[in-house]
């Protein structure tokens, strides 16, 4: 049978996420414990597209309470260094959680559970929150992002958040090699190891307010005003891929998942409505090769650098980089893989904890990650 999925568009983020759900809802849901997974690991305002619209959560609470599910969670796993308590709040998360009478979840308080990976390629297991496990339905409800490292974010990345406390870096720090660079990096193969062990019950992708460029927290916000439902989650995601404006076989995570848990292909999928495509915007990729169109002067070394870092310091370029004078040429460098001639260079600025052991007495900017503001002193020699 072809794995079904809705597109919902308007202007109702809560009415849509219900009705999207409701179409393609296939399981009994009365008794049952209820996860339902945002994005909420960046602090940002609401419809900032950094964390899921509170009001797409609030159709799905809507949802399971009509269906007399039991308790229902909302929960997440923020990047280290930030505080989820914070985001939700900031999210408008929390006061929907209170609302709607939910438990809203850090889920990096829960126990840890360490999980095998069958025939694991780049990881033989992988700790996750223990709340992830204990409930009966797992609903991933990420926003409709580009990323720097796997092209795009939706229901299966989102998944990452579930790893326990600095697991989550855990993926983005493989010693191994890749297997092969055709099909995709470490990280994409990494992301398929840990679907094998969990992929969600149900994805529901918030396209209402999205993110293009340098996402998953630096780029700009763009509106679909739609949501993406399916049982299966690998199917919503390429619709979602499709509704970005790339094709659906592009993104090399998606397609490791697809052939490692089986999944289908675009031709393979039933997509209400039919002319979905209508609403499709081509979203402006997350393409690191053109900082130095946008940054003239600042150059970028990334090398086994995590999410955190990575997003510290896209943060801090959006924020600061055009304030730089043009004659000052410099290059800002992380992540643990550094060479000792790359750290040791006059124009580079280590950023990150993770460059102290390649900095040989050399100044770095402190932080796992640093804020914005302690890598503009830095640079500056205010530190």
């Amino acid at each position: 049978m072809s794995p079904l999925v809705t597109v919902k568009h308007g202007f109702e983020p809560h009415l849509m996420a219900y009705q999207a759900l409701e179409e393609v809802f296939e399981d009994e849901a009365k008794g049952k414990k209820i996860l339902l997974k945002p994005n909420a690991g960046r602090i940002g305002p609401r419809n900032s597209a950094l964390c899921t619209n509170a009001e797409v959560l609030r159709g799905l609470i809507r949802f399971f309470k009509d269906k007399g599910a039991g308790e229902i969670f909302v929960g997440d796993g923020a990047l280290t260094g930030i505080d989820v308590w914070k985001a939700f709040q900031w999210a408008g998360i929390t006061e929907v959680c209170e609302e709607e009478g939910v438990t809203l979840v850090n889920l990096d308080e829960c126990d840890p559970v360490d999980i095998a990976i069958p025939d694991g390629i780049m990881v033989d297991k992988l700790r996750f929150s223990s709340l992830v496990f204990e409930t009966d339905l797992v609903v991933s409800v990420p926003v409709i992002k580009t990323h720097m490292y796997t092209g795009v974010t939706l229901s299966i990345k989102n998944m990452k958040g579930c790893l326990l406390k600095r697991e989550k870096m855990i993926l983005h720090r493989i010693d191994k090699p890749c297997p092969d660079q055709n099909k995709g990096r470490c990280l994409d193969w990494g992301i398929a190891d840990m679907a094998s062990v969990l992929l969600p019950h149900y994805a529901v992708l918030d396209g209402t307010f999205c993110m293009e460029g340098f996402g998953p927290s630096a780029g700009t916000p763009k509106n679909l005003n739609l949501v993406v439902a399916s049982k299966d989650s690998i199917a919503a995601d390429f619709v979602g891929v499709m509704l970005m404006g790339m094709p659906w076989d592009s993104i090399a995570h998606l397609n490791l998942v697809r052939e490692r848990c089986g999944g289908p292909t675009l031709d393979e999928i039933q997509v209400i409505p039919e002319d979905y495509m209508k609403y499709s915007q081509k979203f402006i990729p997350a393409d690191l090769a053109t900082l130095p169109n946008i940054y003239p002067n600042i150059g970028l070394i990334e090398k086994g650098t995590c999410s955190a870092c990575s997003a510290a310091v896209m943060m801090f370029l959006k924020a600061h980089g055009h304030r730089f004078p043009q004659d000052f040429r410099f290059t800002l460098a992380t992540g643990r893989d550094l060479s000792f001639e790359e750290a040791a260079r006059e124009d580079v600025f280590l950023i990150g904890n993770c460059t102290a052991q390649k900095a040989r007495g050399k100044g770095f900017c402190k932080g796992c990650p640093p804020v914005g503001s302690a890598i503009l002193a830095f640079i500056k020699g205010e530190e």
